[in-house]
């Protein structure tokens, strides 16, 4: 039985550092495209502050150019009323009222607008605090969760540099013909495993059944047996 093989043994250490080689491939290659999408989240929350924050700027804006339009208007009703001291006919004098008049009007309507502008302000302040304390803790998280992958990143290609070092020891351990079937079994299926162990007449690796010939060959041959349904490498561990 070549599970009992001590040259068996040493492939099964191959596959296993193989199948660790995979699997942190795997993690580092997604590292970059989460890191991405962590990046975007924290743009996101960001862009957030900076809309509420613009949102009150606006506000801030439009209350200014309010008031300048207000001031303005208070002015002109100023001299009018110093124009009317000065005028000595009724009709000038009625025509200086009547500009007042109409200047008081829109100060009324600027004031009133400003009041709802003031309002707004308000509203647009509170919404902007709590928009940037909620948000600032969401964005410490997220960055602490962008370090986190950055560092994972490091450590994995370490490990990985140092994995390939081991797998490469192991490989020049193992006969070269078992080595050559092994490499021709990681084509054929599409992830490891590339070798399972039978339990109760079955492929771990793809979980089914195999025929009575593959087992008495596992059994009895001292070469590689293939999965008759997946082509994986098959052994028994007893």
């Amino acid at each position: 039985m070549l599970s009992n093989n001590s040259d068996f043994k040493k492939l099964l250490l191959v596959h296993s550092r193989d199948r660790r080689s995979h699997l942190m491939g795997q993690e580092l290659n997604n590292i970059p495209s989460l890191i991405i999408k962590m990046e975007s989240k924290i743009k996101l929350e960001k862009d957030t502050i900076a809309a509420a924050t613009q949102d009150l700027r606006s506000l801030e804006t439009q209350n200014s150019s309010i008031e300048k339009e207000i001031n303005s208007i208070t002015d002109q009703i100023s001299r009018n009323k110093n124009k009317q001291l000065e005028v000595k006919k009724n009709e000038e004098y009625q025509a200086l009222e009547k500009e007042i008049t109409n200047l008081l009007e829109q100060q009324s309507s600027k004031e009133d607008l400003q009041i709802e502008v003031l309002v707004k302000i308000d509203g647009a302040k509170e919404t902007a605090e709590i928009a940037k304390s909620k948000i600032t803790e969401k964005v410490e998280s997220l960055e602490i969760e962008k370090l986190g992958l950055i560092k994972r990143q490091k450590e994995l290609q370490i490990e990985t540099e140092q994995l390939a070092s081991e797998l490469e020891d192991a490989r020049s351990d193992t006969e070269e013909i078992l080595l050559k079937g092994y490499d021709r079994t990681k084509k054929v299926v599409s992830r490891p495993p590339y070798i399972a162990p039978l339990e109760e007449q079955k492929c771990t690796g793809c979980n089914l059944r195999v025929s009575n010939d593959i087992v008495s060959s596992v059994l009895v041959d001292q070469k590689l047996t293939h999965c008759d349904q997946c082509g994986r490498i098959v052994y028994c561990e007893r």
